[in-house]
């Protein structure tokens, strides 16, 4: 690989010389329209922000949508990943257009996938105005993989650093943020496979604190223009690529995503601040983009930022939803303590065959006997819709699907929704941001998708076979209206769990 990358570097086009010009929010975000209807609701609830859980994938296309028509003064994006799909195309299109209106806009994205530099070049040639910049990108191989493995190859300890934050902001007003990356699975639009996912609505003075995190990352020594790494596209080239763009998103009408697209509802209730929402305490939490973590936690580990030493701030529950879920030694021995008090602790994460992560799995598979006997409850997601879910249920999927959502709930008085996973990749490598919510009407909300989340019609319960061994696990789960048991993974061959069992003894545990 080091061979390869040497004989290929003569085609890098990466150069330092290119200016980084700073910028930074609006500071008068009051002034535009969305600014000040939402100012006047925040004036209300004494220094509160406003909150909406945003669950399905067709809801969250329409708020980014909306947000993006209703920008007059600035869009900021912050991705960890963007696939190469018709959603994120839509999106930009919508985008574009706010550039053309003489909107400022701001796309950062990491580089660890190269399809997203597709989408960050559809970006640049679009329109002249769009700036892009890529997070701790890789300098050599552009798109191609093989290359990209070669310089991960001799540049792992800087680029195993990667942004997995997810941000959208609009006139420094109205915010989204979670854990949805852009692309066709995350919105609940791809054909075969799609996420269950969570974003949230944000208003209020949490907005001006999302901008200045965005800031910090742009003006970032690993943010770098997107000219440094590529030569920006001629005027033919940028043409070309405009009429593709135009061409994919117009002969779209089979995929149900166009159909979003005249979903203008939202945009009136933005406009005239008709949106319902809760308003809370909220405190943002997020790494810094150019600290290296040395090992140290970043996550909202065990449930809340605040409860060391023995979860004595969690007095009776506390649910964890993550779709990695590798807890350290010391987290076992954390909820274990909570548990002798009473305290309920349960777990929904993947299942072996829902998760897209078998890396990811095979830590958690070596931990669940432990867990089980700590007293944790836990339950692992189906990949497939086991019976048609009434309209109320908001992860509804005629497609398997993986869950994706990062959403822990204390006590159902706190909750925390963001990028962090229960892994050692998001404790050690990995930038995150979440946020923390002091309102039981929005932990009550979110415990609700858990709950819908962990159903047995919708999740495998683990539990202990006593009558086995001490280490032999049962999966119960609910099919046809009755309680069915496995004694081995459900819905997985011999191969796929082969598979599992290999690489979880040949990764570094830090790397899952």
């Amino acid at each position: 690989m080091l061979v390869l990358l040497l004989m290929t570097s003569g085609c890098a086009t990466f150069r330092p010389d290119v200016p980084r010009v700073p910028s930074h929010a609006i500071a008068d975000g009051e002034t535009t329209t969305l600014g000040r209807v939402f100012a006047v609701q925040a004036t209300e609830h004494q220094g509160r922000s406003g909150f909406q859980v945003i669950a399905s994938g067709h809801s969250a296309f329409v708020a980014r949508a909306a947000l993006a028509d209703a920008a007059e003064r600035s869009l900021d994006l912050q991705y960890y990943s963007v696939d190469d799909d018709l959603t994120p195309d839509l999106l930009l299109l919508r985008v574009v257009a706010a550039a053309e209106r003489g909107v400022r806009v701001r796309i950062l994205l990491d580089d660890i996938h190269e399809q997203t530099r597709l989408f960050a070049r559809r970006a640049m040639a679009a329109h002249p105005g769009i700036q892009v910049r890529l997070f701790n990108p890789f300098y050599f191989g552009d798109t191609s993989k093989l290359v990209r493995l070669g310089e991960l190859s001799v540049d792992g300890n800087r680029l195993n650093r990667r942004m997995h934050n997810k941000l959208w902001v609009t006139d420094n007003a109205l915010a989204i943020v979670g854990s949805r990356n852009l692309g066709d699975a995350y919105f609940g639009a791809h054909e075969s496979v799609n996420f269950h996912d969570v974003d949230l609505l944000a208003a209020g003075p949490i907005v001006s604190d999302l901008s200045h995190a965005f800031d910090e990352y742009w003006n970032s020594e690993s943010a770098v223009p997107f000219e440094a790494l590529t030569v920006r596209p001629d005027v033919a080239e940028a043409e070309s690529m405009r009429q593709r763009l135009r061409a994919r998103t117009a002969s779209c009408d089979s995929a149900p995503s166009c159909h979003w697209r005249v979903d203008g509802g939202l945009l009136d209730a933005l406009r005239s601040a008709s949106v319902t929402l809760s308003w809370a305490g909220a405190t943002l939490v997020y790494d810094q983009p150019d600290w290296e973590k040395s090992g140290v936690s970043s996550s909202s580990e065990h449930g809340s930022i605040y409860d060391h030493p023995g979860g004595s701030y969690t007095q009776d529950e506390l649910l964890i939803m993550s779709p990695y879920y590798i807890p350290t030694e010391e987290s076992i021995r954390h909820v274990g303590v909570m548990t002798a008090r009473g305290v309920r602790v349960v777990v929904l994460t993947n299942s072996l065959a829902s998760t897209d992560s078998v890396a990811a799995h095979a830590g958690y598979a070596t931990r669940r006997a432990a867990l089980l006997r700590e007293g944790v409850e836990l339950y692992e997601s189906r990949p497939e819709p086991n019976a048609p879910r009434p309209p109320a249920r908001r992860w509804q999927s005629t497609t398997a699907s993986s869950l994706h959502a990062k959403i822990i709930v204390q006590d159902r008085v706190r909750a925390i929704v963001g990028s962090s996973n229960q892994d050692p990749r998001s404790r050690g490598h990995n930038t995150e941001a979440w946020i923390v919510l002091e309102s039981a009407e929005l932990a009550a909300d979110l415990a609700q998708l858990f709950e819908e989340g962990a159903d047995l019609q919708d999740s495998f319960k683990v539990e202990m076979n006593e009558m086995r061994g001490a280490q032999s696990l049962e999966w119960a789960t609910e099919e046809n209206g009755k309680i069915v048991r496995y004694d081995v993974e459900p819905m997985t061959g011999l191969r796929l769990r082969l598979w599992r069992d290999i690489i979880g003894a040949t990764i570094p545990e830090h790397m899952l």
